[in-house]
């Protein structure tokens, strides 16, 4: 039913999936997802087993599981930052396994917004400096970067404090300038890895409503990772997570 082909150049087994069998109102599904991390000779360890997944357009989803479970992993997986051992990744119906170095790097850079635990915002600039980096980066006209920039700074709140350092921000605060920048190229997919990790309750379960509220203006794809059950129910659906395999899914209320 499906055929596996060998890929010289980034050494991994890469699945063709037939028209067929994607969906055209998802926008990420995995197939068969496996990675294996060779320890040392004889010692393996399988982060993910088989995980198969499909991820609708507009749809925010929260991935659980305790420590070792492959959340983060499968994130990687599907952010283009990792090569699965096996199986395949298709973002809005293409394979990013096909991809070269720098068609993924374009990928990452204008489709997928990252949001992580510690924010990794460069020091030494403004809150409004690290949401334009982006779209610097991506050639947009300055024209364009100051009105999205704004926009953004804007909608989450933040705009009153952009000529600040990110050490002159609360944790909340240097999370939300963190959410404007994974939005300012206006991807189609939002990935956050722990979120509120770093965050106290309140805050945690602000942030996440911010994200669910974002989700529902922009119509933008979210992938959770979240231990916090709490912040896990404000998605749509879950996905439960245990020894790198999905081992249910509920969906919420919201």
């Amino acid at each position: 039913m499906r055929k596996a082909k060998k890929s010289e150049e980034q050494g991994l087994i890469s699945q063709e999936v037939k028209d067929s069998e994607l969906d055209p109102n998802a926008m990420i599904q995995t197939f068969d997802l496996t990675k294996i991390y060779n320890i040392t000779e004889g010692i393996e360890i399988r982060a993910l087993n088989g995980v198969s997944i499909d991820i609708k357009k507009g749809e925010f989803v929260s991935v659980m599981g305790p420590s070792g479970s492959g959340k983060t992993t499968l994130l990687n997986m599907i952010g283009a930052l990792d090569n699965p051992t096996s199986g395949a990744v298709y973002i809005n119906r293409t394979n990013i396994a096909h991809m070269d170095d720098t068609q993924r790097t374009n990928l990452r850079l204008k489709q997928i917004g990252f949001i992580f635990q510690f924010y990794n915002l460069v020091p030494v600039l403004s809150a409004y400096e690290n949401v334009e980096l982006p779209m610097v980066f991506a050639g947009r006209p300055k024209e364009e970067i100051e009105r999205n920039v704004t926009k953004f700074l804007n909608l989450v709140g933040i705009i009153e404090k952009k000529d600040h350092l990110p050490s002159e921000l609360s944790s909340g605060e240097q999370q939300r300038v963190a959410i404007a920048r994974a939005l300012c190229n206006e991807p189609s997919i939002l990935i956050a890895d722990e979120p509120t990790g770093e965050l106290d309750t309140k805050m945690g379960m602000e942030i996440v409503k911010l994200l669910r509220e974002l989700n529902l203006e922009l119509n933008q794809t979210i992938l959770m990772v979240t231990h916090d059950p709490m912040v896990g129910t404000l998605a749509e659906r879950i996905l439960k997570m245990r020894d790198g395999k999905i081992i249910a899914t509920e969906t919420t209320k919201n």
